[in-house]
């Protein structure tokens, strides 16, 4: 089996949130041994920020020419598919990157299995047609956005929950030196306490927190190895669900922060995302510790967990063990390939193995809830279009 990931992670991606994508490519290329093909956009040729008329009208006659053409994307070479089952993975942020698809030209028809995986939360109803026809089967993050999807387009799609590489952020360590760590999107409110609070010169405690405003990093490698590293090094983590939020239209899914949390051995303290899927996915004791409803006791409840060492060395083990059992993106992979009746990889099931070695377990542990399996259940594949030829 051959699998080739069109991934939207190219080197012009520097967003500190493309860390989800860093994570599953790791994961994809060292358990599946994939094959990455990284396409660029050229929907735009001007580039100035207040474009002349004859910049418009160029932009304008691109754009139709790209509709036509399904030519929004380009990739430098076509993929040369192999022996055996060839399978291509679509995975980006939002909708508008499975566009991408088309720039393989006549070799996208030759896969036997297309799927695609979006990892962030968007609105169904401004999705492009075209590339969803081309699609066996798509995955999003969220259960009641698989189902806005499934009634608005013909479509065979799926609730996928976001994982980690548990495997790259190495034992479990003590001890930690900083008090509260909170990073990019965070509760303006709770800030407001904190930063007089517990940054004050006169204060052992600390509360690390963003002071850039720009999303953007140098090296987005560097900054995921640091950002590691803090967490490591962190009690609680800051983390609060996404409903608020345009782009989740509602949805509250288990997004990345608390995969980065449990898997540092944080104690994750915040609000918890609330769509009902989420609960079996973090349902162990104090997986999230909500914050009084009063900012009044903000403060005085931290404080409090602060000085219960105990407790806090509890919470931080069991959310460190419960994420390398339940969320590392090889059972999610695992999944998916059970799902889509696919053979399992060799070196996925190795580092599966490997997982259990480092926590210590036998082969007769459940691990990893097959989240798949709770859902409603696909076409079966003979139904494929890109199947037919080969089943």
């Amino acid at each position: 089996m051959n699998i080739f990931v069109l991934s939207e992670l190219s080197s012009k991606n520097n967003h500190v949130g493309w860390s989800v994508s860093h994570s599953l490519e790791e994961t994809l290329a060292s358990a599946c041994q994939a094959q990455f093909i990284y396409p660029y956009w050229n929907g735009h040729t001007s580039t100035n920020l207040f474009p002349d008329a004859v910049d418009q009208q160029v932009s304008f006659l691109n754009h139709c020419r790209n509709r036509l053409l399904k030519s929004w994307y380009t990739v430098e070479v076509w993929p040369e598919l192999g022996p055996g089952l060839n399978i291509l993975l679509v995975v980006g942020i939002r909708p508008k990157f499975l566009l991408s698809m088309f720039a393989l030209g006549p070799v996208l028809d030759q896969f036997d299995l297309r799927i695609g995986y979006l990892l962030d939360g968007f609105d169904p109803r401004y999705m492009n047609q075209p590339p969803l026809t081309k699609l066996d089967h798509l995955f999003v993050i969220s259960n009641q956005l698989a189902d806005e999807v499934r009634s608005r387009y013909s479509v065979n799609v799926s609730w996928l929950p976001l994982g980690i590489n548990t495997l790259a952020w190495g034992n479990y360590s003590t001890p930690r030196s900083i008090d509260i760590m909170g990073y990019g999107r965070m509760n303006e409110a709770v800030h407001s306490q904190l930063q007089p609070h517990f940054n004050q010169a006169d204060r052992d405690r600390i509360y690390f927190h963003s002071t850039f405003t720009c999303t953007g990093v140098a090296n987005p490698k560097e900054h995921i190895a640091l950002q590691i590293k803090l967490l490591k090094r962190s009690k609680i983590n800051l983390c609060f669900e996404a409903s608020n939020i345009p782009r989740f239209c509602g949805h509250s899914p288990l997004l990345y922060r608390w995969l980065e949390g449990w898997a540092a051995g944080s104690a994750i303290v915040g609000t918890k995302p609330r769509d009902p899927e989420v609960a079996a996915l973090m349902d162990w004791p104090n997986s999230t510790l909500e914050l009084p409803a009063k900012p009044e006791e903000w403060i005085p409840f931290l404080e409090t967990l602060l000085d219960d060492e105990a407790k806090l060395a509890e919470i931080s083990h069991r959310n460190y063990r419960e994420c390398r059992l339940r969320h590392d993106w090889r059972y999610r992979l695992r999944d998916l390939f059970t799902m889509m009746h696919l053979p399992m990889p060799q070196a996925l099931e190795q580092e599966l193995a490997e997982i259990r070695q480092c926590l210590g377990l036998s082969e007769k542990v459940q691990d990893g809830p097959r989240v798949l399996e709770e859902i409603p259940q696909p076409v079966e594949v003979h139904e494929f279009q890109g199947l037919r030829s080969r089943y």
